[in-house]
């Protein structure tokens, strides 16, 4: 009876039953068996997990049973996160009757009630209730985790004392300073905002915009913000958004005339900035305003485009290099507005000459990009990228003072200039929308007296570079993204002033934020079940230096604070025996951040053979091609998955729809190709008692050469972690080869059992990485003792590559009599398969081992009239690249020991002959690598 969903779910449960009860994933020190410790970042408790999380996870797992197949002793704990504001910004966001967020919690299964208890109970209560979903999914996926090492951090104790070790040992060092820099700030939570205290803009950071001052005539300063201030030159006018209320400002003592969200941005940026007025916008255009470099008047006008939120709400409009100028100034003249202003005569001004434009580039890159109007926002940044970068690389000032000179280089010079006559200003904006958690849009604010993680330090940036060196990364190219992290990495606020977390041992007012306290919690792994014992009133800096640094003794340690010395012994060997973390697999995008910064902390806390060995990263997850979001309502949640198809199928569908950083794509259809695939496995290891046959025919051969083949293959890609390889080698490539031979054999009864058996005894173990629950029940039923991850992994023995050649030949054979069937309309009555002539077979073994052969002693072998058809044969074969011979001997020997499923496949009666006894005409186009085919009708 074929298995269905129903039925996997029931062995699924079957075996997380024993793997529970015998606790075969639980990994404790083992000094006669090499160890393995892989990580997986532990993730957000504010909901439960959907298919995103789903393939980087089962990567992970896959790859740890894997590892335990080899033989290592294999630490695989997992962590959870509440620290900073998900958990906090989503009550919030509760408590406000925000639909998307209850719709959210009520897709990952959270009834009216409990949303009730969220915003009733707090954040503890809220973080320990997705807690134990992700622990009830993760454990019905069968991940073979250490659950005694579980925690989460800022409402665990311990971990609280352990992050505060952290800090006070960076401290000490040099790596953690206070300063004055600027972050990005969530003015609601008066704090920092980290990106993954993020709802938007992960990835953003601080950017500083250029101000230049042009000035009314009644004197008034109008400050444009500005990243090409090198484009002074080519001003034609000023925007400003129209019908808009903006402020008259004092800033530094200077009369200025920005938005309302400007102003609250300098007072974060150390400006003393008073309001002292109200101007509507209406009543700016139309006026004239000073070039402060040029000393032209340029007018004021109207755009849509411009955003109060960015910048200080005017802007400097040079139509020819800024695409939005070049379209709104192109709006505006058609407009009754713009024919009422008299604009007429406004045109771009070309300032810049590159080897990519011959005319003005703000207007061939919007007719390249098929920006029509102002509203095209994303056409219109995608146009105004290309113009800067390609301006910015190879372009050249083409007007005075900087004439011939490069863009890069006349930047700075007009910086030069600006500063010098008291023109010149500055803005910091993020490079992107940020939003916070609690939902408040963040700006950039310049803090003082902040403690920042120093990593600008020289010293610090080239001991992680040794680092990276010596590591592994999967895939390869993944390095150099490493790399140039480090490059441009500049410090970072390390801590927040609200959230939940650990607070600074010495600053109590500030609490180490989400990216900070979550770079070196692998080593917690290593000692938890031990620390938790300990009151944590009695852990102290003394006790996690003892344990992970080896500094001190454990004796004066357990007199001091009244700790058993065995608990400290037991802690020390845990980490020096698991320790360092020889893979930690994540996604793509946190490359960036926590990835790199995982490497800092490690290099500043231990020495080098502490150093993470190797980190694999991965891609996205699409859902049939589309990127998963809630608006397009195709977040599929893990647990609807694992109640509807079970956790192997939906482990394999994922695992296997990507590698390396490809993005995965979940597609359903997959699902019952997979159980096609599974349901045919299961079939032929119920069999294996039918088979009869004893003989070691080529068949046979062929079968076991393929898994010794496949072995080397698969074991190879899930080294490498490309698991859509080894699933394509395992479940369609082998198991395509698997069906062969009993379309070969027959019927079962001709099938030979100690092969069969051999063979599916290597296989099982192969899949069990990317079927556990499944692997189990097959290994079971093949007589297998242990659990199939407590086998030792096949080791690959060398295939013999004749059988295989042979098989080959035979099945493209059939192919090509399947062709020829398809041409000819009646039925036939015979036929002829003629292996060709013997002189041939010679001919291309002396080719195919390099020997010279003349063409003219070729030829006069033979008679005239064979000559040509000698001479093309000739020419064929001297071209050929590589010749894979099968003898004239063997081939007519695999012929024959096929003749049934030949004459099965023609439905006639076949006539197996070599080239010089058949009289056929058809005979001379006989080639040693494909025999002549002929149908009589």
């Amino acid at each position: 009876m074929s298995l269905t969903f129903k039925k996997i779910k029931k062995i699924e449960e079957k075996w997380q039953k024993r793997w529970e009860k015998k606790k075969v994933f639980e990994a404790d020190v083992n000094k006669k068996k090499k160890k393995f410790f892989i990580t997986f970042p532990y993730p957000y408790v504010n909901g439960a997990p959907h298919i995103g999380h789903t393939y980087s996870f089962f990567r992970a797992d896959v790859y740890a049973r894997f590892k335990r197949l080899q033989g290592y002793n294999v630490l695989f704990p997992q962590g959870f996160h509440a620290t900073g504001e998900p958990i906090l910004g989503a009550i919030e966001r509760l408590k406000n009757g925000d639909k998307t967020q209850i719709e959210t919690f009520k897709l990952f299964g959270a009834s009216d009630e409990d949303i009730k208890n969220f915003i009733e109970k707090g954040p503890e209560f809220t973080a320990r209730y997705w807690m134990n979903k992700w622990i009830e999914n993760l454990k019905k996926c069968g991940m073979s985790i250490d659950w005694r090492r579980t925690f989460i951090t800022a409402i665990t104790p311990q971990y609280n004392k352990f992050v505060e070790w952290q800090y006070n040992t960076l401290r000490k060092k040099g790596y953690v300073v206070q300063g004055t820099h600027p972050v990005v700030w969530c003015p609601h939570c008066q704090s920092p905002t980290g990106d993954h205290d993020r709802l938007k803009g992960e990835g953003e950071s601080p950017i500083q915009f250029y101000i230049i001052k042009f000035k009314l005539d009644s004197g008034e300063i109008l400050p444009c913000a500005t990243l090409r201030p090198e484009t002074i030159f080519g001003v034609t006018n000023l925007w400003v958004k129209p019908h808009e209320e903006y402020i008259l400002a004092l800033v530094n003592g200077e009369k200025w005339i920005i938005s309302k969200k400007a102003a609250e941005k300098l007072k974060d940026q150390l400006k003393r900035v008073e309001e002292i007025g109200k101007i509507n916008s209406d009543t700016l255009v139309s006026r004239l305003a000073e070039n402060p470099i040029t000393k032209e008047k340029v007018v004021i006008l109207p755009a849509s485009f411009v955003d109060l939120e960015v910048g200080t709400g005017i802007v400097m409009s040079v139509p020819a290099h800024a695409p939005y100028d070049f379209i709104a100034l192109e709006d505006l003249k058609k407009s009754e507005i713009g024919r009422k202003l008299g604009i007429e005569n406004i045109v771009p001004r070309k300032i810049i000459d590159s080897e990519y434009y011959k005319g003005i580039p703000a207007e061939e890159a919007c007719k390249a990009y098929h920006v029509e109007n102002q509203s095209q926002v994303d056409k219109l940044e995608e146009a105004t990228e290309e113009v800067y970068k390609k301006e910015f690389h190879k372009g050249r000032m083409i007007v005075e003072p900087f004439k011939g000179m490069s863009v890069k280089e006349a930047k700075e010079k007009t910086i030069e200039l600006i500063k010098s006559i008291g023109a010149l200003d500055y803005i910091w904006e993020t490079t992107g929308l940020v939003v916070c958690r609690c939902g408040t849009k963040c700006h950039v604010k310049i803090l003082e007296n902040q403690w920042f993680l120093k990593y600008s330090d020289d010293e610090w940036k080239r001991k992680v570079k040794r680092c990276i060196e010596n590591m592994k990364f999967y895939p390869e190219e993944i390095r150099q993204q490493f790399i140039n992290t480090v490059d441009w990495l500049e410090n970072k606020a390390c801590a927040r002033k609200t959230g939940l977390g650990t607070r600074l041992p010495w600053d109590k007012e500030w609490i180490v934020e989400t990216l900070s306290d979550s770079t070196i919690y692998m080593s917690f792994y290593t000692i938890y079940p031990y620390l938790k014992e300990i009151p944590p009133e009695k852990i102290t800096d003394e006790l996690f230096d003892f344990v992970f640094l080896g500094k001190g003794d454990s004796k004066s340690i357990s007199k001091k604070y009244g700790i058993k010395e065995s608990l400290l012994k037991k802690m020390r060997e845990e980490f020096e025996y698991f320790y360092p973390v020889d893979l930690r697999t994540s996604g793509k995008d946190l490359v960036q951040n926590h990835l790199t910064f995982y490497l800092f902390h490690h290099t500043a806390i231990w020495e080098e053979k502490y150093w993470p060995r190797a980190i694999a990263v991965n891609g996205f997850v699409n859902v049939a091609g589309e990127k998963m979001s809630k608006s397009k309502g195709n977040v599929i949640p893990l647990l609807r998955l694992l109640e509807d198809i079970g956790a192997d199928l939906t482990r394999i569908n994922i695992v296997s729809s990507a590698e390396n950083l490809t993005d995965a794509d979940w597609r359903g259809e997959n699902v019952k190709v997979f159980l096609e695939r599974i349901n045919f496995i299961f079939d032929v290891v119920k069999s294996i008692k039918k088979a009869k046959s004893k003989k070691m025919r080529n068949i046979d051969e062929f079968l076991v050469s393929k898994i010794n083949k496949i072995v080397r293959e698969v074991l190879e890609a899930y080294e490498n972690l490309r698991f859509r390889t080894a699933t394509q080698l395992l479940f369609f490539e082998f198991l395509n080869d698997l069906e062969w031979y009993f379309k070969r054999v027959g019927k079962i009864e001709n099938a030979n059992e100690r092969v069969l058996k051999n063979v599916m005894k290597n296989f099982i173990p192969l899949i069990s990485p990317l079927i556990p629950h499944l692997a189990e029940e097959l290994w079971e039923m093949i007589g297998g003792k242990n659990f199939v991850f407590q086998e030792k992994i096949p080791t690959f023995e060398k295939f013999k590559e004749k059988p295989i050649l042979l098989e080959e030949f035979l099945q493209s054979l059939i192919e090509d009599i399947r062709s020829v069937k398809k041409l000819v309309e009646s039925k036939p009555k015979e036929v002829d398969i003629i292996v060709a002539a013997e002189w041939k077979f010679d001919l291309v073994e002396k080719i195919s081992k390099g020997v010279k052969v003349e063409i003219k002693d070729l030829l006069g072998k033979f008679e005239d009239k064979e000559k040509e058809n000698v001479a093309k044969f000739y020419k064929k074969i001297v071209s050929m690249k590589e010749i894979n011979l099968i003898p004239r001997e063997d081939q007519l020997k695999i012929l024959e020991e096929a003749r049934d499923i030949l004459e099965k496949e023609v439905e006639a009666r076949v006539i197996i002959t070599v080239e010089e006894n058949s009289g056929l005409e058809k005979a001379k186009q006989a080639d040693p690598l494909k025999p002549a085919i002929y149908f009589s009708i």
